[in-house]
């Protein structure tokens, strides 16, 4: 592992990453991996058994960290998630990475970061670094149903959805679902009482009815950190990246 680079100086936050890099010459395929922890805490340590097993089956792996809430309210961590992606980009030649093949991969807050990173990147800026595939594990992905006046995610979005009825669109990955979204992986577990399996579920929906390629796995009996280490989630979803990324080509 390559600890602590530096991605970028925010005003009280300094971004880095941790590179995870597989043997061999490469170009290799890339992976983002983004942590949880409630958009509010975390630590992209906690992804490491992730960025190791993806390193160890052929892809270099950048683990990033972001800015929290509520001291930085949405779009921030999305903000930084794209600096993420963008500095990957622009340090492929010193990790041999081919930035024709570079996914995201996240879990709860991650996943659901991964996710609006691919659909608002592919929606809005064709010069942007595109994503080609996303693993999201436990994502929350539509905060449209919200409750009007309920202050659940105000700490993240800054109010209620009566209040901030823009950032809760915005901040939906459904919302943002085009024939451009990357394909996606989803995994969850059956027994999530922290994200609903709903959440997920209807943007798989979308996306397939777009005819873009998306699988759906559900962690049977396991919840919300239980699906974050179920070792057949994992191998289904390097499965879904080497077809999509073509790892063979390597």
């Amino acid at each position: 592992m390559v600890p602590n680079q530096l991605i970028a100086e925010r005003a009280d936050k300094t971004l880095r990453a941790d590179v995870y890099l597989p043997a061999g010459e490469g170009p290799f395929p890339a992976v983002l991996m983004i942590h949880g922890g409630a958009w509010a805490g975390g630590s992209r340590s906690n992804m490491a058994g992730n960025a190791l097993f993806l390193a160890n089956n052929g892809y270099a792996v950048a683990s990033i960290s972001y800015r929290f809430a509520p001291s930085h309210v949405f779009p921030a961590q999305l903000e930084d998630c794209r600096e993420g992606l963008k500095w990957l980009v622009e340090h492929a030649e010193q990790f041999h990475i081919d930035t024709n093949r570079i996914a995201s991969w996240g879990h709860s807050a991650g996943g659901h970061l991964a996710c609006l990173v691919a659909a608002t990147d592919a929606e809005k800026d064709p010069e942007a670094p595109q994503l080609k595939a996303v693993v999201a594990g436990a994502a929350p992905c539509d905060f449209t149903n919200e409750p009007l006046e309920s202050r659940r995610l105000s700490f993240f979005l800054g109010g209620s959805r009566a209040e901030k009825p823009g950032a809760y669109v915005m901040a939906s990955p459904i919302s943002h679902v085009t024939a451009k979204c990357p394909p996606i992986f989803f995994f969850h577990g059956t027994e999530d009482n922290v994200v609903p399996i709903e959440e997920a579920q209807v943007m798989h929906d979308k996306l397939s009815s777009l005819g873009i390629p998306t699988v759906f796995y559900k962690s049977q009996g396991r919840g919300h950190i239980g699906s974050l280490i179920d070792p057949e989630a994992r191998r289904e979803a390097l499965k879904f990246l080497d077809g999509q990324l073509k790892l063979g080509g390597s």
